[in-house]
């Protein structure tokens, strides 16, 4: 991955809303940057809780599942490993706790003001968009 180029905020959005609303995903990505776009997005929407149980963190990440991009043959299962694995996440030494990594891995990949994305928000917004011009569209189809 190119390390050189810092992703905006402005540029994240874009491309969580594309990756989530648009390309209908049947896994995580190949490109890593996207990978790091989704997984930040995961630990955005968990917060800063301090440490979670198994099932408080598997709630959360069910959210994100369900309501910020739906990804084929991905479970929260799946994507919790994803988010230990790449560093996003800790786990303690007996698996009962999880807890976002403070700063986090990658964060030099990320422009500050990403950490103050709100993800629900940018997703509804998207999606509300995304149906005005819609209607929008089929408005003008019908030559109203």
């Amino acid at each position: 991955m190119n390390n050189t180029q810092i992703i905006t905020s402005e540029q994240f959005t874009k491309r969580l809303v594309s990756l989530c609303l648009r390309s209908g995903l049947s896994g995580m990505p190949k490109d890593e940057a996207d990978q790091h776009i989704l997984l930040k997005s995961v630990v955005l929407l968990v917060g800063d809780p301090g440490p979670l149980t198994e099932k408080e963190i598997t709630e959360k990440l069910q959210v994100w599942l369900t309501q910020v991009c739906v990804i084929k043959n991905f479970d929260r299962v799946t994507l919790r490993r994803w988010l230990v694995d790449t560093g996003y996440l800790t786990r303690s030494s007996n698996g009962t706790s999880y807890q976002v990594a403070k700063p986090g891995p990658f964060q030099d990949l990320f422009e500050m003001s990403v950490d103050q994305i709100d993800i629900l928000e940018t997703i509804q917004a998207a999606r509300e968009e995304m149906e005005r011009r819609k209607k929008a569209y089929l408005e003008k189809s019908r030559g109203a």
